[in-house]
């Protein structure tokens, strides 16, 4: 007699997601922006199959361990999902966010650098310069909420650190915040 072979139903844990006040600190985002994120680079995910992760949940996966690169199972715990899933979520958001990258990322041609270089030095006589960067504090009011101190610098007040790069005409060429 033939016996039946029955595969077990698999079971789906319940996934957590941080309370709005946690959210900022684990991915260094704020929801809005992950969601961003997700929706930019991976776009809206309508796999809702066996489980599947939104874009959102993935960006969350791969920003938490980008954020935090301790043990993929511990992301995993947390969130509720296995470590495979969150070795593959990161290594299909890191591939999405490479296709993308240079609308983002854009490196000088040697024709820009070469011309960079003739400026500074014509207008500063500074030989073989491309750019100036600085940093400064940006004062600020100060935030409240419970990680407001982390705004306050070593002077005593509230402030944003920026970085920025100039060219030879003296436009801004990045800036970080």
């Amino acid at each position: 007699m033939a016996q039946l072979i029955f595969r077990r139903e698999k079971v789906y844990r319940q996934r957590t997601t941080p309370p709005s006040k946690d959210f900022k600190a684990l991915y260094r985002f704020e929801e809005r922006n992950v969601e961003w994120l997700g929706s930019h680079f991976l776009g809206d995910s309508h796999e809702r199959r066996g489980g599947a992760l939104s874009s959102k949940e993935r960006m969350q996966v791969f920003l938490r361990y980008m954020g935090d690169p301790g043990f993929q199972k511990g992301i995993g715990e947390e969130i509720k999902i296995d470590q495979s899933t969150v070795s593959r979520t990161i290594l299909h958001v890191s591939q999405k966010i490479l296709e993308k990258a240079d609308l983002w990322i854009q490196l000088p041609t040697e024709q820009t650098i070469a011309r960079e270089k003739e400026l500074w030095q014509h207008k500063y006589q500074f030989p073989t310069c491309i750019g100036a960067i600085d940093c400064t504090h940006v004062k600020i009011e100060k935030p409240g909420g419970p990680h407001a101190d982390e705004y306050i610098n070593r002077k005593n007040f509230a402030s944003i650190n920026v970085q920025a790069t100039v060219n030879a005409e003296e436009k801004f060429t990045s800036v970080d915040a």
